[in-house]
């Protein structure tokens, strides 16, 4: 099977995953201590499970896995997912930018575990601030969602009922882990719907399409 090479449009689009990457990892090294606290009285009902780490680890294949699929195989998929993550993950970013926040809910001690070494393990990378919005919820719900509209995933019944429980059970890992707060879930899921009604309306794939022909204008110079 013949594969394909990213277009013009979507080149523009991968173009911003770099930005984010270097933008999240200066954050990460700058905000440390002095932060906000996120916290809400539903978090202290909620109780830790280090067995939560799987679905909560299943999110980067999940990323990953859709996105190659979709740049591949569904130019329309491709776009629509691309145009959630980068605006979503952009005010996410801006968030926490001009909003320095984090969370104090993880335990003190582990079981000795399996699940509970790899948690111990990625809470070494994975810190404890840039919470708010959550960007694995905003991943997560942008992910199903782009799964459920494609044209050619739509149909297959089996996979749609897959991908919701997984979508579902990542954003339940980010509180049973203790990795955020109900509060990062609920803006993090606000902020998606927004993002999602504003791609799918077609508003951001018309800003898109002035972007590429301005680049093209400017080649042709």
């Amino acid at each position: 099977m013949r594969i394909k090479a990213p277009t013009k449009r979507q080149w523009i689009l991968l173009a911003y995953l770099p930005i984010h990457i270097i933008w999240y990892f200066t954050l990460e090294a700058i905000i440390i201590t002095d932060y906000y606290p996120i916290h809400c009285s539903l978090d202290d009902m909620i109780p830790f499970c280090e067995w939560f780490i799987l679905p909560y680890f299943s999110w980067f294949p999940y990323m990953i896995i859709s996105g190659f699929y979709f740049l591949f195989n569904d130019d329309e998929a491709f776009e629509h997912y691309m145009l959630s993550l980068i605006i979503g993950f952009f005010v996410c970013m801006l968030i926490c930018s001009v909003f320095p926040n984090g969370q104090d809910l993880r335990p003190d001690g582990y079981r000795d575990n399996f699940a509970a070494k790899i948690v111990k393990w990625t809470q070494e990378f994975d810190t404890n601030t840039n919470v708010f919005p959550s960007m694995h919820v905003v991943g997560a719900v942008c992910a199903a969602f782009a799964i459920a509209k494609s044209k050619k995933l739509k149909d297959k019944i089996v996979l749609q009922i897959f991908n919701w429980l997984l979508c579902v059970a990542i954003l339940c890992a980010t509180v049973f882990l203790k990795q955020h707060s109900m509060l990062d879930v609920i803006s993090g899921t606000v902020l998606s719907v927004i993002v999602l009604v504003i791609v799918y309306r077609g508003y951001a794939g018309k800003l898109l399409t002035k972007i590429e022909s301005a680049l093209g204008k400017k080649q042709a110079v």
